[in-house]
């Protein structure tokens, strides 16, 4: 699995679109990644911290060190997620059209 800072920002970006997804039932995921997506968004919802957020940097490290250390675990999840938006954008839209000029033989 290749960690690189882009596939991070890449998996973030996908996070929200894939909980949309789950959500309204157009995408099936396994409990253990629901789980621990649930997991993060409560843990950067709440309000309780292991760090509180106002000492200055400690408190926002340790939200975004549990952030990623969720996507990492969701990574292969997120990609399957973006493989199938990649299959359904791919779909093209096509029109039969009768051939006119056998007719005309």
């Amino acid at each position: 699995m290749n960690n690189t800072p882009s596939v991070i920002v890449q998996d973030v970006a996908t996070f929200i679109p894939m909980v949309r997804a789950i959500c309204k039932g157009q995408y099936k995921m396994p409990w253990g990644t629901f789980f621990w997506m649930i997991l993060c968004l409560v843990y950067f919802l709440s309000p309780i911290d292991f760090i509180p957020d106002l000492l200055p940097i400690l408190g926002i490290a340790d939200d975004s060190a549990f952030i990623v250390f969720v996507l990492l675990l969701l990574h292969q999840d997120l990609s399957r997620f973006r493989e199938m938006r990649r299959g359904k954008e791919q779909i093209i839209e096509a029109e039969v059209v009768k051939d006119d000029k056998e007719g005309d033989k």
